[in-house]
């Protein structure tokens, strides 16, 4: 949230102060548990565990993730638009290239560092890519493509700097035509070969517009916590999801670009009203509290999945097929990323999940 507004846990906006909204917080937070929860799915696959019902959990859930994320982003966004390109650029776009540039490359050696292994895997520990030369010229050239365009889970940083400039260069456009054209785009996204971090980028700017120009309403609907409107959206959504789980070989293959956009839309509405609903009761606040630094889990959760689950390969015999296995996983991950923040900052290594101060400087003394 811009360092210059708060707005009360009613919605209300105050300039020139700081604070925080409670059901935001919170609905950050289940965005990223969901976020590092999938990838938990995925990575437990991919290392010979079992993972049940939850994988299909997660394809259902998956349309509404990142969208909510990226309403929730948009939200606050909207009162920089008025600020000069200058200040903009420095508060909303070059932060996030900071964060992009440089964790391309520390995702890249990390998880080269992790050896490749499976549960219940015989014999020797084999050597990570990182230990073979050969591997350090393919390695580079990932580094250099990945830092020109999305190529990782690290695309949503990219999308938020690339959202901050368009909405800046669009601002004197209608916002119900930039809702149309982005909703447009959304729709139609799936239908291009962009590749699945373009499809995401194209997908959810609609709900970063959505948040940004649709905020009054959204902060009335959080306000009026409406029952019937909660059982309505997680119905219909919990229908829909069921009948392109039962239909489709494949739930994504249900995912047309319309179907994707309606079953985003009623997810979030869902969604904020769930936790606005909620966001007095002591059950939110593990939300609350890690949507409240959801940067450091981003940025390092896929690298401490990698790094947990090589772990246990090494300590377990078989797959223990525990019934909530990805979500032990996810919460070790969220825990041990939210640890390993506070130990990089306590040593002084704040410039990794922030842009340094000497950069601000020269850049806005440059502008004087």
């Amino acid at each position: 949230m811009p360092p210059d507004l708060t707005v009360s846990s009613s919605g209300t906006a105050t300039p020139g102060v700081i604070g925080r909204v409670g059901w935001v917080d919170a609905a950050k937070g289940f965005c990223i548990l969901l976020v590092v929860a999938g990838h938990a799915v995925n990575n437990l696959n991919n290392n010979g565990y079992l993972t049940g019902e939850w994988e299909r959990i997660n394809l259902m859930l998956g349309p509404m993730r990142m969208p909510l994320f990226f309403l929730l982003s948009g939200l606050f966004a909207a009162k920089a638009l008025s600020e000069n390109w200058r200040s903009f650029a420095d508060r909303r776009v070059w932060i996030m290239v900071w964060l992009f540039v440089l964790w391309v490359p520390v995702r890249e050696i990390w998880l080269a560092m992790v050896p490749a292994t499976s549960v219940g895997h015989d014999g020797p520990v084999p050597a990570p890519r990182a230990a073979d030369p050969v591997n350090w010229g393919p390695m580079l050239e990932n580094m250099g493509r990945a830092v020109l365009g999305p190529e990782s889970y690290l695309w949503f940083v990219y999308a938020l700097a690339l959202f901050a400039v368009l909405s800046k260069l669009t601002r004197k456009v209608p916002p119900v035509v930039q809702l149309l054209l982005a909703g447009a785009v959304s729709v139609t996204a799936p239908t291009a070969n962009f590749g699945w971090p373009w499809n995401d980028i194209l997908h959810t700017y609609f709900f970063y517009l959505l948040g940004m120009y649709g905020a009054p309403w959204i902060h009335r609907m959080a306000q009026r916590r409406s029952l019937p409107l909660i059982a309505v959206s997680i119905t219909v959504y919990t229908v829909l999801a069921l009948w392109i789980d039962a239909t489709y070989a494949h739930f994504n293959f249900g995912l047309s670009g319309p179907v994707r956009l309606f079953l985003a839309t009623v997810g979030i509405i869902a969604a904020i009203g769930v936790f606005s609903y909620m966001e007095s009761w002591r059950v939110t606040v593990p939300f609350s509290k890690v949507g409240s630094r959801t940067l450091p889990v981003f940025l390092m959760h896929i690298m401490v999945l990698a790094t947990v689950t090589f772990v246990l390969d090494l300590v377990l015999p078989a797959d223990p097929g525990l019934p909530l296995q990805p979500l032990i996983l996810g919460g070790i991950a969220v825990v041990l990323s939210l640890g390993l923040h506070w130990v990089l900052t306590a040593c002084g290594l704040t410039w990794l999940f922030r842009r340094p101060a000497w950069t601000r400087r020269r850049f806005l003394a440059a502008g004087r």
